[in-house]
């Protein structure tokens, strides 16, 4: 609860606000963790305390099959992934929050299904991505839908990732990116870009079975951030060896050193039969990219429920639209809300989910500009600089 002007106001009552908090990091990535988790202790507890899903995830991770993926997944994450979970734990240390609730949010669908896995799922969800070629660059348009208890729970992490020695002997490298984060969570599973040449945007997936102990989604996303190239990021998608636990979709922009610019979308699932994931990536060369939270190539099955419904009709309403050519037409398309149950941009106060912000890419202008508002009629509330400073670096 909160006190303004004598008047009480608990979180569900401040409504959507025009706030976009942004993190300039520089350090190794405990430091980097510990410094969002004490800058922004306050948003982070308060997620914690209000997010419903966490809720039933502590439920899960109380039984024995829950411990058990807990224990199996943490185990894994610390070999493949060692330094990022030290990240977590810097922002766990920092805020002053147990490490176990965070890595739970991490988990996701794969701790909250843990004890229902052969039953069907009535799944929640809702981001949009478009991108195009324009005749000098390229536009990738996103809105990050999310939980209702995410709207104003939310900042930006500017990172310049120097890992230590330890950490680089376990495979750590030097990171520069910008990513969205929900509160307490690893940046990379939302939208953002590296200074690599990647910009990009993240549709969660929801297939019927999941792994667990195999690599949550946000992990992958997180070592996406430090990839060097598409090649790169293909490798790191999918995952050898172990092999992603859950399902997500990623838009990918990819500039090389010469200038010229690639869009991809990859479907991501889990592989019941091996220890990868399964892959699909598609080379968008004319045709604009369009996805949300079902899968359009990769033939498995899915959950039922409001995430397949909401992404079919989301889709629909897209392709209603006259093909996007220019950002305007993005913006219109990101903006629209028409649909009683489903809309592009959520914003019915009684919706489960909720875009809570917007995000245009230009790659002309080289500007990430954040909306709390529909972009076609509001102004950005944040407007950051794309750099990609590592480029000449990079393996491309």
């Amino acid at each position: 609860m909160k006190e303004l002007n004598g008047t009480v106001l608990c979180e569900k009552q401040l409504g959507r606000r025009r706030v976009v908090p942004v993190i300039y990091l520089q350090g190794s990535h405990y430091d980097v963790g510990f410094d969002v988790g004490r800058n922004f202790a306050a948003i982070i507890k308060s997620f914690i305390s209000s997010y419903g899903n966490l809720r039933d995830f502590e439920k899960e991770y109380k039984t024995d099959t829950g411990r058990n993926a807990y224990d199996k997944t943490l185990a894994n994450m610390k070999k493949r992934f060692p330094y990022y979970v030290k990240e977590m734990q810097g922002v766990a240390d920092g805020a002053n929050v147990p490490f176990h609730q965070l890595f739970l949010l991490q988990m996701d669908d794969i701790i909250g299904t843990i004890n229902d896995n052969h039953l069907p799922r009535n799944d929640t969800g809702g981001c949009s991505s478009l991108a195009i070629k324009t005749p000098n660059s390229a536009v990738l348009g996103h809105t990050e839908d999310a939980f209702s208890e995410t709207l104003n729970h939310f900042y930006i992490m500017s990172a310049h990732i120097i890992p230590t020695q330890e950490d680089r002997e376990l495979g750590a490298i030097e990171e520069r990116f910008s990513s969205l984060c929900y509160a307490g969570q690893l940046p990379g599973y939302t939208m953002g870009y590296n200074e690599n040449g990647l910009v990009f945007s993240i549709n969660t997936l929801s297939p019927l079975v999941l792994k667990p102990g195999n690599t949550p989604r946000t992990f992958i996303t997180r070592a996406l951030l430090a990839s060097k190239s598409y090649a790169d990021a293909e490798r790191i998608l999918r995952d050898e060896g172990l092999g992603i636990g859950n399902g997500f979709s990623m838009n990918m922009i990819w500039t090389n050193k010469a200038g010229e610019k690639q869009i991809y979308n990859a479907e991501v699932a889990p592989d019941l039969k091996g220890d990868r994931s399964i892959l699909n990536i598609h080379k968008y060369l004319d045709e604009p990219l369009v996805h949300t939270n079902i899968y359009q190539r990769i033939p498995i099955k899915e959950v039922i429920g409001p995430i397949i419904d909401s992404s079919t009709f989301r889709l629909k309403i897209i392709h209603d639209h006259a093909p996007p050519h220019t950002q305007k037409d993005i913006k219109d398309i990101l903006s629209d809300t028409n649909g009683i149950e489903f809309q592009v941009f959520q914003e019915k106060k009684d919706s489960i989910i909720k875009t809570i912000a917007a995000g245009i890419f230009d790659l002309d202008k080289m500007t990430w500009s954040i909306f709390i508002n529909k972009p076609n009629i509001s102004e950005p509330v944040a407007i950051l600089p794309i750099r990609f400073s590592m480029l000449d670096k990079s393996d491309q």
